[in-house]
C-alpha cells in the first residue's frame, strides 16, 4: 500500500524569481502557496469528483468552488465534497467574473483554475500542471483535453482556450476589469502573458475530456450555445482587441510537454 503522500519541501523545487513571482521577501525565502479556483455553474454531475482530485493535489493549499448562481445543488454537492464554496447569488453568468470571484478570497501566489465540467480528472494531472510553475520554467503552466494521438500534438500548439491552467496571482489582476467577459478570460490570460514574452508550458491530460454544452443543454442549445461562444472567442481578435503577433509571441515562449 502506497504511503502518504508528501507535500514537498521547499528544497524539492528550484524557484526562478523571474516567474514565481512573489515568493521572495526581505527575510526569507518562502514556498510558494498555489489554491485551486473550479467557477461553477449548475454542474451537480461532475463538481464533486473535480473538487476530490484538486483536494488530492499535492501541491494545492485550498479548493475554492465558485457557485455562479447554481440552481441543482452544484454549491452543495462541492461543499460535502470538502471545498471552500463561494455562492454567487446576482450571478452575471460570466466564467471570467467567477474566476475573479475566486481570486479575490484567496491570497496565494498562484491559482490553478479548473473547470467544475471536466471527467477523469485526477490529481496527478493536477500535480503536473503545478510542477512546471514551481520549478520555474513558465509563468504560465496549461493542460489541454486528450483528443487522441493524431490530434493532440496539433491542439497543443493552438492557441490555447483550456480552462486548466495555472498562473501567478499577478498574470490574472493584469487583465483589465473591463476585460473580464464570459470565455474569453482565457485569450485575456494569454495576452498577459505572451505580449510580455513571458514563458509557458503546456501538456495534455491523459483521459481528461468535459461534458460538452450538448450534454448539460441539449442538442440545439447546447449547439447555440457553443457557437454563441466560439463568435465571442474570435471578436476578441478584431482590430483594437488582441493582437495577432501575441500568438507569435505565445509561440516563440511554448514549451511543450508531451
Amino acid at each position: 500500500m502506497a504511503g502518504p503522500v508528501r507535500r514537498p519541501a521547499l528544497g524539492d523545487v528550484q524557484l526562478d524569481a523571474a516567474s514565481v513571482v512573489g515568493v521572495l521577501d526581505a527575510d526569507r525565502l518562502r514556498y510558494p502557496t498555489i489554491d485551486i479556483v473550479l467557477p461553477a455553474r449548475d454542474e451537480v454531475l461532475t463538481v464533486a469528483a473535480n473538487v476530490r482530485a484538486a483536494l488530492d493535489c499535492r501541491y494545492g493549499r485550498e479548493v475554492i468552488v465558485v457557485d455562479d448562481g447554481s440552481c441543482d445543488g452544484t454549491g452543495d454537492e462541492a461543499r460535502l465534497a470538502g471545498a471552500k464554496v463561494v455562492r454567487v447569488d446576482r450571478s452575471r453568468g460570466s466564467k471570467a467574473h467567477a474566476m475573479a470571484e475566486g481570486v479575490a478570497v484567496s491570497d496565494a501566489d498562484a491559482i490553478l483554475f479548473v473547470d467544475a465540467d471536466c471527467t477523469g480528472l485526477t490529481s496527478d494531472h493536477l500535480d503536473a500542471l503545478c510542477e512546471p510553475w514551481l520549478a520555474g520554467r513558465c509563468t504560465m503552466s496549461l493542460g489541454v483535453f486528450d483528443y487522441g494521438r493524431a490530434w493532440n500534438p496539433i491542439v497543443r500548439r493552438l492557441p490555447p482556450l483550456t480552462g486548466e491552467r495555472l498562473v501567478p496571482r499577478w498574470v490574472f489582476e493584469a487583465v483589465p476589469v473591463e476585460k473580464l467577459h464570459g470565455y474569453t478570460i482565457e485569450v485575456r490570460i494569454n495576452e498577459v502573458v505572451a505580449e510580455r514574452h513571458r514563458r509557458s508550458v503546456v501538456r495534455t491530460m491523459p483521459g481528461v475530456q468535459h461534458r460538452t454544452k450538448r450534454a448539460k443543454l441539449g442538442r440545439r442549445l447546447g449547439v447555440l450555445a457553443t457557437l454563441e461562444m466560439y463568435r465571442d472567442l474570435v471578436a476578441q481578435f478584431r482590430p483594437g482587441e488582441v493582437r495577432w503577433r501575441t500568438y507569435w509571441y505565445y509561440l516563440r515562449g511554448l514549451t511543450v510537454d508531451a
